[in-house]
């Protein structure tokens, strides 16, 4: 069980802060009588979630280690780019890496879409919507969990990304 103050990586919400937790009144259908954690998202601080402690629906873990960010930088010429698809089959990849909640498959979704990038813009094309979209999304989590993990502003662990992403 996660305590107030902890960090989590908490489905498609990202690094989201434990606020506490609270049991849920009869009034709120499937999680009535159970005990609820109260998150707050990193990215919007406004927003609160309530989500049961034992929710088996969306993937809660905790972040990684800064020993593993690190092996995970290290690791990012070995890891291996999604499989080049059809369009439809290709954005459902996407989809199925963004939501994994592991920042090894956001790693993979970055360098693919980094290579992707880079060869439509040396053939004169331009970056597809798509492509665009899961780069910023996997991009954002991976930044926000680093810059937790390595207590760092987020600046500067996107270029702590994005540079580990031009050493390869």
């Amino acid at each position: 069980m996660y305590s107030i103050g902890d960090y989590i990586s908490y489905g498609n919400s990202g690094v989201c802060e434990v606020m506490g937790t609270e049991v849920m009144d009869s009034s709120t259908g499937n999680s009535a009588g159970r005990e609820c954690y109260i998150l707050r998202p990193l990215h919007d601080r406004s927003c609160k979630i309530m989500t049961p402690v034992d929710n088996q629906k969306v993937i809660m873990r905790d972040l990684i280690s800064p020993e593993e960010t690190k092996q995970l930088l290290e690791d990012i010429p070995q890891i291996e780019t999604l499989p080049e698809q059809s369009a439809r089959q290709q954005e459902i990849s996407y989809s199925k890496a963004l939501h994994s909640g592991s920042c090894r498959e956001w790693l993979s979704l970055v360098k693919t879409l980094n290579q992707r990038i880079e060869s439509r813009r040396q053939n004169g094309k331009k970056v597809t919507a798509t492509d665009d979209r899961y780069y910023k999304a996997a991009t954002e989590k991976l930044v926000e969990e680093f810059s937790i993990v390595l207590n760092m502003e987020v600046g500067e662990a996107k270029n702590m990304l994005l540079g580990a992403f031009e050493a390869q």
